[in-house]
């Protein structure tokens, strides 16, 4: 294929790419029948990394960017989501989820490639969270993947000889959808005055997002009959391939689907963050017709059980451990669709592309702007080192695995609550990015803490 080893391309200037080729109609002989014309809407960006137009003449990723301007009543599907007692009948819940995703959204007759692209769905209406396409880890063109953290030596599989990374793409409904439009109402600037009057996301919101890697069933036996899209993606994450000329080499590679995460906005939650977490990893040794329902549950969590304060990781797994301790996460103990899977810290939910010193919780938790927070404790200035097995582990590591009231910051008092959505928080911080780059100036917002100096330490804890 054309373009496979083309060095990175940035896709800015959409409307002059759209005007190559044109011909004077008096140049023409004749007409062809009228075909549909195309909608463009040269809002934002829709990505930053792809092979130059003159090399590719296929498909190409749509951002849903068509925000609406009311906010949305809560589906009828939704509204029977909400009702599923997701603590007793956990696989239910999952299950509902999961097919109200896939509703529209896949078309097998068409193959798994044409799937997923958000403008073709006539069920329901999903949006992306624009300015995504910014930076060294922005969106690709072929279906819209973002690079995500690494996956190192063993921590997919025993088998798994070859570290690579995670692509994602990630996605809402239109109660999502609303709510990004309230920070990103035109391309001009983001507008923070919904989130700073405590507002966030409402009931009914459902977040979904698609993980694939470059590694297959060789180095990951449970990857057998995959789903497979094409990617424009860094070259050091293909297996086999040379090392690349320079660093950000990208080229066009098939990577396969591994893991889908879910979130659910619940008002009934709200003491404990107000969302619950569920992740999928894929399996195709189950062998559906659809390889779509090879995704199989790994678990849901709604809190970050705070009491549990023992370390415990499991980074290289080859059985799925589940701590008892933890009641506030549920974990498929089904071992025969299941592979081994590391979880998170001490057995709270996390899938296999995330860390296994985290949860899914206690990363998105971090989401508020100015991101004076890492995700992790670990990646934190100042760090605090995940504690050997078997030691407590203190409580500035905690402070990571709190169950934060809904609409409350993670820095409290010194930051404004983006409502759990690190996408939200991303596009933000690469606008910012994007602006500085061109104006060369910065903005006091990244500076805000209430009159205060920001402190890169989250302070002490609140008491429970």
């Amino acid at each position: 294929m054309a373009g496979l080893s083309a060095t990175p391309t940035r896709a800015e200037g959409n409307a002059q790419s759209l005007q190559q080729g044109m011909v004077p109609k008096s140049a023409v002989p004749f007409m062809l029948p009228a075909e549909p014309t195309p909608k463009y809407q040269l809002k934002f960006p829709d990505f930053g990394y792809m092979p130059p137009p003159t090399d590719y003449t296929g498909r190409v990723f749509v951002l849903s960017q068509d925000f609406p301007k009311t906010k949305p009543a809560i589906e009828p599907a939704v509204e029977k989501i909400l009702k599923i007692d997701y603590r007793k009948d956990w696989r239910a819940y999952l299950d509902a989820v999961k097919q109200y995703v896939f509703q529209g959204n896949i078309d097998a007759e068409n193959g798994v490639e044409d799937d997923f692209f958000l403008e073709d769905n006539t069920v329901r209406r999903w949006f992306h969270v624009p300015w995504q396409h910014w930076g060294p880890n922005g969106r690709e063109g072929y279906h819209g993947l973002t690079k995500e953290g690494p996956l190192p030596v063993g921590s997919l599989a025993p088998e798994q000889t070859v570290k690579s990374s995670a692509y994602a793409v990630g996605f809402y409904n239109a109660m999502g959808g609303w709510t990004i439009g309230q920070l990103w109402p035109s391309a001009q600037a983001p507008d923070m005055s919904y989130f700073q009057k405590g507002g966030g996301f409402p009931d009914g919101t459902v977040v979904a997002k698609l993980l694939f890697t470059t590694l297959d069933e060789s180095q990951v036996p449970y990857l057998t009959n995959p789903v497979s899209w094409n990617a424009y993606v860094y070259q050091a994450d293909v297996p086999g391939m040379p090392a690349p000329p320079t660093p950000g080499q990208r080229v066009t590679a098939k990577v396969h689907l591994l893991q889908m995460d879910i979130m659910v906005r619940d008002s009934r939650l709200d003491k404990q963050g107000g969302w619950v977490f569920g992740t999928y990893v894929y399996n195709g040794r189950m062998g559906k017709a659809n390889p779509w329902e090879n995704l199989v549950p790994v678990g849901l969590m709604w809190g970050n059980n705070p009491e549990v304060t023992v370390s415990h990781t499991n980074p290289t797994p080859t059985a799925t451990r589940i701590n008892p301790a933890i009641t506030e996460t549920i974990i498929n103990p089904d071992t025969r669709e299941l592979p081994p899977m590391h979880l998170g810290w001490n057995s709270r939910l996390n899938g296999p592309a995330d860390n296994s010193a985290s949860s899914c919780m206690s990363c998105h938790s971090t989401a508020q702007y100015p991101a004076i927070s890492a995700i992790m404790p670990q990646f934190n200035n100042p760090a605090f080192p995940t504690p050997p097995d078997g030691q407590d582990a203190g409580p500035e590591f905690m402070l990571w695995f709190r169950n934060i009231p809904w609409g409350q910051a993670f820095n409290k008092g010194h930051a404004v609550s983006l409502d759990f959505s690190l996408q939200m928080q991303g596009s933000i911080i690469n606008w910012i990015a994007y602006t500085d780059s061109v104006q060369q100036g910065r903005f006091s917002a990244e500076y805000w803490s209430k009159g205060n100096r920001v402190s890169r330490n989250p302070g002490p804890a609140p008491a429970q």
